[in-house]
């Protein structure tokens, strides 16, 4: 096995932020981490002073760790809460949350996940402003975009079919000569459909995203699509231009095309992509949450389908054997397999050789959202053998990865490498 690329992330916000000079308590965490891990990478979510930026990035020179700003484009900037009326709209007028599999905990924690527009000018250029000045405050190796996307089921079912606000409607009239208020009633066909969906039709899918896809919405998906790329294109561009490294926060493949991320498209804005293949996460973006917010969503429409017989049917879509009911899902989570079978995903894209790939997967320990305990991180870190990963990024928070994590996964790669 070749040597590991190893990244890992770190939330500095008002609270961590107090404790980063006290006692050296940052400095020997990331000592620990450089020393186990040989750790290349720290993306640091930035809401801190500019003279603690300058020690995180003073700590990382003296280890040679390169530094990247982590950074939320579309939900949860720092400084920068969305509305509710702010947020993309569904088909059904619905703006940033909706009614049928929807997290309960959305908008109770830290983030919100609520999405702005991407095509919305006027607050995306307020965004691009602040970022460019974040770049150029903390004087970092690179930047790492996250948040660039569509809601995801966690959101609701219906925001699988967003935006519909005013900005969409005269850029896609623009783009496809469309009337995109015309989609509304395609969609609501879709949703009626659903209604009576038959277990059997879904052998007919080869993804998650084919149940919600057909063909008379192609331009309605293709949209989306464009509009995240261009989107991102910006933001990876001015980066660039400020020479930066560029690092992109991407769905796992089998779930990105619900989000509108398209791994081949987007390939074309950066350095390097991290797939967050999050098998134990109860949060968005986390695998167990998102299927069960979408399969929720879809026995709820359909109350006549039968559980066991949809996850049944689900897992040849992701590779995996899922659990019996979406319960034992949310408890047990995905198959950390999963992690070879969205990498053969990937490979399947065909990306360019330059772009790297560095796999997200979570270490840490956060009640109620996620614990990664001895026997999941081996897993894991087999499953990270047997994948071929290039590199691997430790999620999503250093500050809450057990010392304990880090040595078992420092352990495993002097042996293995």
């Amino acid at each position: 096995m070749n040597k590991m690329w190893m990244g890992t992330q770190i939330v500095l916000n008002d609270n961590a932020g107090k404790d980063v000079n006290k006692g050296d308590y940052l400095k020997k965490k990331l000592l620990l981490a450089k020393e186990m891990l040989d750790l290349n990478a720290l993306i640091v979510w930035s809401d801190i002073s500019k003279k603690n930026l300058d020690l995180v990035r003073e700590i990382c020179v003296e280890y040679k760790i390169k530094t990247y700003l982590w950074y939320p484009v579309l939900a949860d900037m720092p400084g920068m809460k969305v509305k509710q009326e702010e947020a993309v709209e569904a088909f059904n007028g619905l703006r940033g949350a909706g009614r049928l599999g929807a997290w309960n905990n959305l908008g109770k924690r830290e983030e919100d996940f609520l999405f702005l527009c991407p095509n919305d000018e006027e607050k995306v250029t307020k965004i691009f402003g602040h970022y460019e000045a974040k770049i150029k405050e903390c004087g970092f190796d690179g930047v790492f975009l996250d948040r660039i996307r569509f809601p995801s089921p966690s959101n609701g079912f219906e925001l699988l079919f967003s935006c519909f606000c005013p900005s969409c409607v005269g850029r896609f009239n623009q783009d496809f000569q469309e009337d995109l208020k015309n989609y509304r009633e395609l969609i609501e066909s879709l949703f009626k459909n659903l209604k009576n969906i038959k277990s059997v039709v879904l052998e007919n899918n080869h993804s998650l995203f084919e149940i919600i896809y057909k063909n008379s919405l192609k331009h309605f998906f293709d949209f989306r699509r464009q509009s995240i790329y261009r989107l991102v294109d910006r933001f990876a561009q001015k980066a660039k231009k400020m020479n930066k490294l560029v690092g992109i926060d991407l769905f796992a493949p089998s779930f990105a095309p619900l989000v509108s991320q398209d791994y081949r498209l987007l390939a074309e804005t950066c350095d390097w992509i991290k797939p967050m293949i999050y098998c134990h996460a109860n949060s968005p973006a986390g695998l167990p949450l998102e299927l069960e917010s979408l399969l929720r969503a879809i026995l709820k429409l359909n109350p006549g389908l039968d559980e066991n017989e949809l996850m049944c049917k689900t897992s040849p879509l992701l590779g995996v054997a899922l659990p019996k009911n979406l319960k034992k899902l949310l408890e047990n989570g995905i198959s950390e397999y999963m992690i070879c079978s969205e990498m053969q995903k990937i490979r399947e894209f065909d990306l360019p050789e330059r772009i790297k790939i560095y796999a997200g997967l979570e270490a840490v320990q956060l009640s109620g959202l996620c614990n990664i305990t001895d026997k999941i991180l081996k897993k894991y870190l087999q499953s990270m053998i047997e994948a071929e990963m290039q590199g691997v990024i430790l999620s999503w928070d250093l500050l809450k990865i057990p010392e304990k994590n880090i040595k078992i996964v420092g352990d495993f790669l002097s042996k293995n490498q």
